[in-house]
């Protein structure tokens, strides 16, 4: 398991952060590839992370054209609209690897970690969301009406990737052997 949670680790990092010189250097599509991968070593014992395998690939295709593309400066409709179903998108997979810890996490003994986990995704999901929400009705605004409060929610996103890098770098740490002993012993 320590090696699926370092490949969320990185993939995450490869799709969260853009390092843009004429190309995307920390390519998403990468990053989809590695959650794909980590996801596929838990599949056999966690069903559910099939589907952050199949959100995953999906994300690994629809986000090649990002790597060509920098979509931080984009001003036409049409490359805005698909910057924002990228970020929808890795909201979809990050809802997905949350399902599949929080059903890791159903043994005993996990409570601290079951907690951790549903605390972070109650605030990722939530300042996620209302990003979404804030950059569906800020057209219908001027251009400064929500300024003060896009920004801020813009560096409560930001930090909330930085908080599940660290999530992750935690459950990489879980020693999940000896939860399986324990789960093992109490049956017998």
């Amino acid at each position: 398991m320590n090696k699926a949670f370092r490949l969320f680790f990185w993939g995450y990092l490869f799709v969260f952060f853009r390092l843009q010189i004429g190309i995307d250097i920390l390519a998403a599509p990468i990053g989809y590839y590695m959650i794909y991968s980590g996801a596929g070593l838990l599949a056999e014992r966690f069903p559910i992370a099939k589907k952050v395998e199949l959100t995953a690939f999906i994300g690994m295709l629809i986000s090649v054209p990002g790597v060509f593309v920098n979509l931080g400066e984009v001003t036409s409709g049409g490359w805005t609209l698909y910057a924002e179903f990228l970020f929808v998108w890795k909201v979809i997979v990050v809802y997905y690897l949350f399902s599949t810890w929080k059903s890791m996490t159903q043994q005993t003994g996990q409570a601290h970690i079951r907690n951790r986990l549903h605390m972070s995704y109650i605030w990722y999901v939530s300042i996620n969301f209302l990003m979404m929400l804030m950059t569906a009705f800020s057209l219908n605004f001027g251009d400064h009406a929500f300024s003060t409060l896009f920004i801020a929610t813009s560096f409560a996103v930001v930090a909330m990737d930085i908080i599940l890098l660290f999530l992750i770098a935690a459950l990489r740490r879980v020693d999940w052997l000896e939860y399986e002993t324990n789960k093992t012993s109490l049956i017998q």
